[in-house]
């Protein structure tokens, strides 16, 4: 006679079979085939393209590509906040990327360069930012990016530029107004794939019933989970940058930042193929930059990469990881020579971001398997 634990614990085992089935069937369409349905966008490609070349060019031009690095940044980031629809929509989301992003960096490089008070403030924005960005998509999309322009500024205070934070979230908002610019321009010349859609489009909720959820959500443990994932990465993060005396050891955290899902399936699988993407990255910086690079061979080289990163960027995360790796290696060189000690500090940095993840941000957590399955 089977007993009801047995019964249990074989249904249980069939469950976690299918899941890990589904896992490794969608990693192995990912790196191998991606995804046909992701849309091209002609205008996303153009802009990428003239919207990051044109602040390096110009940095080059007046003996400061740092600067001209830093202002392309914001432009890859606005030029690529755009996932279609009318031109007022995209100016909406455009625009809410730009505010975020120049306010995280301005906050970020004030905390920057300050020893173990930088961690803990990171821990504690980041924190912040995952816990008010349950309140809906719209909000945990802009709790993500707060994140990740606070460590990356953070990054640039710590002796980046030597610049100002007024004059290193000036030079962001430059860039990305520049980038909202071009992509409107080119979303009005040039046809477009219209806005892509995972799901069906849900019911409108007033905002005061999207803040009663949320703090409904919030008198329950499982409200607050995301929020001590995010913290306690972080600070893992955080603790074992300051360990190593990395150059820029921010990217373990701008790794976890990356890869920190709320959903704990897409957290395993994203992961994965960002480590993976990662390494296949730094092999591809390897050969494009195995000897010092000229200055119009990298307006050229971040031209071609931006011009890429919008077609894998809904196709393949593993394809995109591969070469956002020496797009952003290129920019956060602000103008330096990049050495094969760097590209291993950024392979290293971000192997151990994943491992941090993976361990205290998916395994730590018993009841990983079956959240994984509701969602």
């Amino acid at each position: 006679m089977v007993t009801n634990k047995q019964e249990t614990g074989g249904v249980g085992s069939k469950h976690d079979a299918a899941w890990r089935h589904r896992f490794v069937k969608a990693m192995t369409a990912d790196m191998l085939h991606g995804s046909k349905d992701g849309p091209v966008d002609l205008p996303q490609i153009v802009a990428g393209m003239m919207g990051m070349a044109g602040p390096i060019a110009l940095g080059i031009a007046g003996g400061h590509a740092g600067l001209g690095l830093l202002a392309s940044f914001g432009a890859m980031v606005v030029s690529g906040a755009s996932s279609g629809g009318t031109m007022r929509q995209r100016a909406v989301e455009m625009t809410g990327t730009m505010l975020v992003g120049t306010a995280a960096v301005f906050a970020g490089s004030l905390m920057g360069g300050r020893g173990w008070l930088t961690g803990v403030c990171i821990v504690l924005m980041s924190a912040a930012a995952a816990l008010l960005g349950g309140m809906g998509r719209s909000a945990g999309q802009a709790g993500t990016q707060f994140m990740l322009f606070t460590i990356i500024g953070a990054g640039l205070g710590d002796g980046g530029l030597h610049q100002h934070p007024y004059a290193l979230a000036c030079l962001f908002a430059a860039g990305s107004l520049w980038g909202m610019m071009v992509s409107l321009i080119a979303a009005s010349l040039l046809p477009s794939a219209g806005r892509r859609s995972d799901a069906a489009p849900a019911a409108a909720i007033s905002h005061t019933e999207r803040l009663r959820r949320w703090r409904r959500s919030l008198e329950h443990v499982s409200g607050w989970q995301y929020t001590l994932r995010v913290a306690l990465c972080m600070t893992a993060a955080e603790a074992v940058g300051m360990f190593l005396h990395h150059e820029r050891s921010y990217w373990i955290s701008l790794t976890v930042a990356l890869v920190l899902q709320r959903n704990f399936a897409s957290a395993l699988t994203r992961t994965v193929q960002r480590g993976i993407g990662t390494a296949a990255g730094v092999l591809l910086s390897g050969l494009l930059l195995l000897g010092p690079l000229p200055q119009m061979g990298m307006v050229l080289l971040v031209a071609i990469l931006a011009a890429l990163r919008p077609i894998f960027k809904h196709r393949s995360y593993s394809l995109y990881a591969a070469l956002m790796t020496p797009l952003l290696v290129v920019i956060f060189s602000l103008g330096g020579t990049v050495t094969g000690s760097l590209l291993f500090e950024r392979f290293l940095d971000t192997m151990i971001g994943c491992i941090i993840s993976l361990v205290l941000g998916y395994a730590a957590w018993p009841n990983r398997n079956a959240l994984s399955r509701k969602v």
